[in-house]
């Protein structure tokens, strides 16, 4: 397993504490990676540091609510994240800085480039889903489970359980779990130890306190998320594979259409997990000048 060149915890003003991990190059292009759920700060495309160091990056995760080492904030909305994030920047002297982010992150990113306006440039998603809000095709359940499913709280969070609650026992089961819902191109990753072993690690980290930030950040996906997308002020490039199971491609086409901002590169061949197979292209792409 590769390890951080740093990690640390940060107490923010209202006296939670949040935990970071950074990988690759202290004097790189500083890149915020908005994980994925259940995730955690250590979730990375390469197994230890030489990748990101190699493409001059500084990669920082950031632990959300709940998840990996910080502490939860019961009832929190995708909108308040900007300000832990900015307490997080600030107390490791970052400026200017790009975003990282997958699947159930990309909505995290999206509030920070509409908060934080002037501090952060580039936004690479990878993975991304639209909101709900927007007129996606939803898949064929019955309109009051659906309404039931997009209700965070103790209840919605509870439908989650039968994966989570044995997944926060025994971490490895979230790759079982992917490998038989995620398509033939993440299966073929999957296979490869390296990749089930930095998941396994970052999974583990992720569900550290139990299954319910991981289960409240899914919830909260499947609520409207507080801003329109199409007002991200900054340039997006949503990253996906024309074979992601998870989230499918129509998705990031209507994310696309709505967004001014957004550009959509669809890679053949790849799903979900894309990232590691192409996070040298997404990288270059993201910390260009």
């Amino acid at each position: 397993m590769g390890s951080p060149y740093r990690e640390g915890t940060i107490r923010l003003a209202d006296g939670r504490r949040v935990s970071y991990a950074q990988y690759g190059d202290p004097d790189g292009v500083p890149v915020v990676n908005c994980h994925g759920a259940p995730s955690s700060r250590r979730e990375r495309y390469f197994p230890n540091g030489d990748g990101y160091r190699r493409l001059g990056v500084r990669l920082i995760g950031i632990d959300r609510p709940g998840s990996g080492r910080s502490d939860p904030a019961p009832g929190r909305r995708i909108v308040d994240w900007p300000e832990d994030a900015e307490q997080v920047l600030d107390a490791l002297h970052l400026g200017d800085v790009r975003l990282l982010a997958l699947s159930a992150g990309v909505p995290y990113a999206f509030a920070l480039a509409r908060a934080l306006t002037d501090r952060v440039g580039r936004i690479a998603a990878v993975g991304a889903a639209p909101p709900p809000d927007l007129p996606w095709p939803w898949p064929p359940v019955p309109s009051g489970l659906r309404s039931f499913l997009l209700r965070p709280g103790r209840i919605s969070t509870a439908a989650s359980l039968p994966l989570m609650g044995p997944a926060a026992l025994w971490p490895p089961l979230m790759s079982a779990y992917l490998r038989r819902r995620l398509g033939p191109p993440d299966r073929a990753l999957l296979d490869r130890q390296e990749v089930r072993s930095t998941l396994d690690e970052t999974f583990t980290e992720g569900l550290w306190q139990g299954w319910q930030a991981g289960a409240y950040d899914r919830a909260l996906l499947r609520r409207p998320w507080g801003f329109p997308v199409a007002d991200v002020p900054r340039p997006v490039r949503l990253w996906h594979g024309r074979a992601d199971w998870q989230a499918p491609l129509p998705g990031a086409r209507l994310l696309a259409a709505v967004m001014p901002t957004a550009d959509l590169r669809v890679l053949p061949g790849s799903g979900h997990l894309l990232g590691f197979t192409h996070a040298a292209e997404i990288l270059a792409d993201l910390t260009a000048p």
